[in-house]
């Protein structure tokens, strides 16, 4: 069994292991350790019960490694009007996304030939070979997806470019049992400006 497959059979086990799982949420997922992955894509497969996109990039240490990011099921991907044709192998992208719990994957350990061991995690923004910035899975904190290096201005223009990405943004910050990590005075002008307020 190859690594998508094995990951895809451990995803299904857990949508479909009862009440508990039956609906994917963002309790599956660590929010508080957003990580960032860039890399060359290597497949991408719009399936159920998540889309999953292959990539392979450089680590730290120098060495090469393939991640397999979750990302929406195809009803929601079919809401975004994306198709089979939205990235292609080699396109080079950036992902922001929440990993799974460890306690998670270690109940699951068994469930897929190995697959929790793989080093994957949930997608919740895409940077696209262009620069722009799309949202992707709907679990995270999205504003926690923000780099060090980014401008208000790159993210007021993402939120206002897509419903999608206001949406998560303002759901994200309305969990006040689950305050945002973000820089504040960061926070409040991309909220301030965006075009349409947050209900």
């Amino acid at each position: 069994m190859n690594r998508t497959t094995a990951w895809a059979a451990l995803v299904a086990t857990l949508a479909c292991a009862g009440p508990a799982w039956a609906h994917h949420s963002s309790s599956l997922f660590d929010l508080s350790a957003p990580l960032w992955v860039r890399g060359a894509v290597v497949s991408y497969q719009p399936i159920n019960p998540h889309v999953l996109i292959t990539i392979e990039g450089r680590q730290a240490d120098g060495k090469h490694r393939q991640w397999i990011v979750e990302g929406p099921n195809l009803d929601r991907l079919e809401r975004m009007h994306l198709d089979a044709n939205f990235l292609k192998a080699g396109d080079v992208i950036e992902v922001c996304g929440f990993p799974y719990r460890k306690e998670i994957l270690a109940q699951h350990a068994s469930a897929a030939d190995g697959a929790a061991t793989l080093p994957s995690f949930h997608g919740h923004v895409l940077a696209l070979p262009d620069g722009r910035m799309r949202p992707w899975g709907p679990y995270g904190k999205l504003e926690r997806c923000i780099r060090p290096n980014d401008s208000p201005e790159k993210w007021i223009a993402f939120l206002n470019a897509d419903p999608m990405a206001r949406e998560y943004w303002c759901r994200s910050l309305s969990n006040v049992k689950d305050p945002s990590h973000a820089a504040p005075a960061f926070v409040d002008t991309v909220t301030h400006r965006m075009a349409r307020a947050c209900d």
